[in-house]
């Protein structure tokens, strides 16, 4: 088993799993869409993952005593995705639906402290996100493409967020370009790739972790 959960493919595996899990216990639950919305089980089932995962990442605080700085980068991260899970980005407007869309900075009608806060947000957050890719991004693709386990799960995590996003914007963007609503069966799907995605990116952390440590031990 141990052999297995440092294979590349441990990852992949594990978010087919994971999804067709939750597919079953969508169709266990009394409303198979409501299973995916706010309030929904899928919904509490992805704050559990985040409390796993902010108990591993400081568990295995001591695997990044000599990348501190990168340490704080991926807590930062992580509270910023369990803030956004939260809908912090609805809280921080107080005349528009979001604070993080481009609509909500050429609203003239949207105070100018709230802009310039979330417009402080996004910078710090870009920031982080570039810092991060610039040491890693070369590693990372150099990693997969020789398998590397750790690498894997990396592009994994990445993946998943990016298909994750698409599945979120697909139907409305699917709405204003044709008029018509999606069939129900294609609703279900996306949900559960946006919703059991966003569920997968603190799982997917806490594997690439504990990876991590195992293969220092190696070393």
């Amino acid at each position: 088993m141990k052999k297995f959960f440092l294979s590349p493919f441990f990852a992949p595996i594990f978010m087919i799993i994971f999804l067709i899990s939750m597919f079953i216990l969508s169709i266990l639950s009394s409303d198979i869409l409501f299973f995916y919305d706010e309030g929904g089980g899928l919904d509490y089932i992805t704050y559990v993952c985040y409390v796993i995962a902010f108990f591993a990442i400081f568990y295995y605080k001591k695997d990044f005593n000599d990348h501190l700085i990168d340490f704080y980068c991926y807590v930062f991260l992580l509270t910023c995705a369990l803030l956004r899970e939260m809908g912090i980005q609805h809280y921080l407007t107080s005349t528009d639906t979001t604070a993080f869309k481009i609509r909500f900075f050429t609203n003239p009608n949207n105070p100018i402290i709230e802009k310039i806060l979330s417009f402080c947000l996004i910078i710090i957050l870009l920031s982080v996100i570039i810092y991060l890719l610039k040491k890693y991004l070369v590693k990372i693709i150099k990693g997969f493409f020789k398998f590397d386990t750790l690498y894997w799960t990396i592009a994994m995590f990445g993946g998943i967020g990016i298909i994750s996003k698409i599945a979120d914007r697909f139907p409305s963007n699917y709405h204003k370009s044709t008029g018509y609503y999606l069939e129900e069966n294609t609703r279900i799907l996306l949900s559960l790739i946006e919703e059991g995605g966003e569920a997968l990116l603190p799982l997917l952390l806490v594997i690439g972790l504990i990876q991590y440590h195992k293969l220092k031990q190696h070393l």
